[in-house]
C-alpha cells in the first residue's frame, strides 16, 4: 500500500528505484575515481556529484506531487519523466552521451516536447473543470498545449545560451564547431560551419521538440473531441 500511495504503481517504483541506485552509484564511482586520478579530477568530481544530487532531488518531484499536492499522474507520464531526468543529467552530462551517442540529444528534446504538451493538456483540463472554468473546444485545447510546449522549449534554449555565455559551458554545443588556427602568429578559434554548431544545435532542438509537441497536441485534441471526460492521460487533482 505504501508503494501505491507514493508512486501510484509498483512498476513506477521499480523504475524509480533503478534510476536512484544508478545515480547514487555514479556519484560514488565519480568520487572514488577522482581520488585515484588526483587533484586534476577534483573539479570534475564536484561537478558530477552536484549533478547527481540535483538528479536525486528532481526524481522526488512526482512523489511529492502525489503526496503533498494530491495530484494523480498517469503511470507512463511518471516513467517518462523519471527516465528523462536521469538520461539528461547522468547519461547526457556525466557519461557524455550527448557527445558520443548519435541523436541522443534530439530524442530527449522530442521527449521534452511530448511531456510539456501533456502537462499543457492537464492545465487546460483543470481550468475547465473548476467552478469558474470555461470548457474550451478541442481545437483551443490543442492550441494551448502546443503553444505552452513551444514557450517552455524556447525558455530552455535561452537558459542554455545564458549558461554558455556566463559560465563558458557547452550546453548548446557551440564549442564543437571551433577549430584552433594561427592568424598573424597568434592562436585563434574559428568556426567550421557557416552557421556555427551552436545555432544548428539550438534550432534542431527546437524543431524536434516542436514535432513532439505537435504530435501530442493533435492527438490530444482528437482525444478530447471523442472522449471529453476521460482523464486517463491527464494530471488531475485527486478527490478527497
Amino acid at each position: 500500500m505504501g508503494v501505491i500511495k507514493f508512486f501510484g504503481a509498483k512498476k513506477v517504483f521499480v523504475i524509480y528505484l533503478i534510476c536512484q541506485c544508478f545515480t547514487l552509484a555514479t556519484m560514488i564511482g565519480s568520487a572514488i575515481t577522482s581520488l585515484w586520478v588526483g587533484a586534476l579530477a577534483i573539479e570534475k568530481m564536484i561537478e558530477h556529484v552536484l549533478l547527481c544530487v540535483l538528479t536525486v532531488v528532481l526524481l522526488h518531484i512526482p512523489m511529492v506531487a502525489r503526496t503533498k499536492f494530491r495530484l494523480k499522474m498517469p503511470q507512463f507520464f511518471q516513467i517518462i519523466v523519471t527516465v528523462f531526468i536521469v538520461a539528461h543529467f547522468v547519461l547526457g552530462e556525466i557519461y557524455r552521451f550527448y557527445d558520443y551517442i548519435f541523436l541522443f540529444d534530439k530524442v530527449l528534446h522530442t521527449t521534452a516536447g511530448v511531456v510539456i504538451a501533456l502537462s499543457g493538456f492537464s492545465i487546460v483540463y483543470a481550468f475547465s473543470k473548476s467552478k469558474d472554468g470555461v470548457r474550451l473546444s478541442p481545437f483551443f485545447v490543442a492550441l494551448f498545449s502546443f503553444c505552452f510546449a513551444i514557450m517552455l522549449l524556447t525558455l530552455w534554449e535561452i537558459f542554455e545560451y545564458s549558461m554558455d555565455a556566463i559560465f563558458k559551458l557547452n550546453m548548446q554545443r557551440w564549442q564543437d564547431g571551433l577549430s584552433e588556427v594561427i592568424i598573424d602568429g597568434k592562436n585563434a578559434l574559428v568556426t567550421d560551419s557557416a552557421q556555427g554548431s551552436g545555432l544548428i544545435d539550438t534550432m534542431t532542438d527546437i524543431i524536434v521538440g516542436t514535432v513532439g509537441a505537435l504530435v501530442i497536441s493533435v492527438s490530444g485534441g482528437l482525444w478530447v473531441k471523442r472522449k471529453p471526460d476521460d482523464t486517463s492521460f491527464y494530471i488531475v487533482k485527486e478527490k478527497k
